[in-house]
């Protein structure tokens, strides 16, 4: 027979004790589910505020090193259908001339240039010589002619044109610069940034942003002001930049 005490060691967990470690569980599941749940937000938070910071640095940069190499007076902003456009001609290469043909000079299908770095050149397809104003990058203007080569097999260089060409005026300076097509760096109704049709940036605020140009004057160069508003879920940078641009032709 057993006994009373052996009965009682034998007996398993009563409902209360059952329903008791139950709750308790259910109380250290709900902290700890709790606790990686915020920690995930923070991870996600962080991530998403550093993917915001890092491509707003990054167009800004582009941005800097694009404007700074852009044509003197050719910065514009244009509109194109619901997107703003900041508009210019890139320099692909610049030097000094030794002479150029003008008016009432004969024309010449050559002119010879100072050897000088020629990294981007081939990006490059025509020359111009004293862009004072924007409607100088027009080829009408007569500052602006396409070259075919540039002979750099002897000294100086000479750049050859498909045709005899004549200049509408000489540079004080004596400066030549080579150029290709429209660089356009638009601000999209839909908030992304594009080079040329190629996003660069995305997530920006098209009613809080601003893209100027501020002409030159007597005083000071021209200045281009970008103010971009970035936004990534609840999360935000305003980017406010003032670019200089050489305004010496």
């Amino acid at each position: 027979m057993f006994s009373q005490s052996s009965i009682r060691q034998a007996r398993g967990f009563t409902l209360i004790e059952l329903i008791t470690v139950i709750v308790i569980l259910g109380i250290l599941a709900v902290g700890v589910s709790n606790f990686l749940q915020f920690g995930s937000n923070i991870y996600a938070e962080s991530t998403a505020r550093d993917k915001l910071v890092s491509g707003a640095r990054f167009a800004i940069e582009r941005l800097n090193r694009e404007v700074r190499q852009a044509l003197p007076n050719s910065l514009r902003v244009t509109n194109a259908g619901s997107s703003t456009c900041l508009t210019f001609m890139p320099i692909w290469g610049v030097t000094t001339y030794i002479d150029i043909p003008v008016s009432p000079e004969s024309p010449k299908n050559a002119i010879e240039v100072v050897p000088f770095e020629v990294r981007d050149i081939a990006n490059a397809d025509k020359v111009i010589v004293y862009p004072t104003h924007q409607s100088d990058t027009n080829v009408a203007s007569g500052k602006v002619q396409s070259f075919t080569t540039i002979d750099d097999s002897i000294i100086p260089w000479r750049v050859n044109f498909a045709t005899n060409v004549i200049f509408t005026t000489d540079s004080p300076t004596k400066r030549v610069y080579f150029i290709g097509n429209n660089t356009q760096i638009c601000l999209t109704s839909t908030g992304t940034l594009q080079r040329n049709s190629v996003t660069i940036a995305e997530g920006i605020d098209t009613a809080s942003s601003i893209i100027e140009v501020i002409p030159a004057s007597l005083q000071r160069n021209a200045l281009v002001r970008i103010s971009l508003l970035f936004k990534e879920n609840d999360e935000q940078a305003l980017f406010s930049n003032e670019i200089q641009v050489p305004n010496v032709p």
